[in-house]
C-alpha cells in the first residue's frame, strides 16, 4: 500500500454519451484531487509487487546464508 495524489476514474456508459464520446472503450479519467484548499489529497493506493520466481520457496526449505528476509526485519 502507498500513498499516492493522484486518482483514477472509470466513466460510467451515461458519462461517457453525456460528453459525447464512442460508447464500449471503458473510458478513464487519471488527474490530481485536490481537497478544498487546493491541496493535494493523498490517497492509499495498492500497489502489485512482482519477485522473481527464484526467490519463491517453501517456508521449511532452508535458504543459503546470503537470503535476506523481508519478513524477518519488520517490513
Amino acid at each position: 500500500m502507498v500513498s499516492t495524489t493522484h486518482v483514477t476514474v472509470e466513466l460510467t456508459e451515461d458519462q461517457v454519451e453525456a460528453v459525447g464520446l464512442p460508447p464500449g472503450h471503458g473510458y478513464q479519467i487519471t488527474g490530481m484531487l485536490p481537497d478544498t484548499e487546493g491541496e493535494p489529497v493523498e490517497l492509499p493506493r495498492v500497489g502489485t509487487l512482482t519477485v522473481p520466481l527464484r526467490w519463491l520457496h517453501p517456508m521449511d526449505t532452508p535458504v543459503s546464508g546470503g537470503h535476506h528476509d523481508a519478513s524477518l526485519r519488520g517490513f
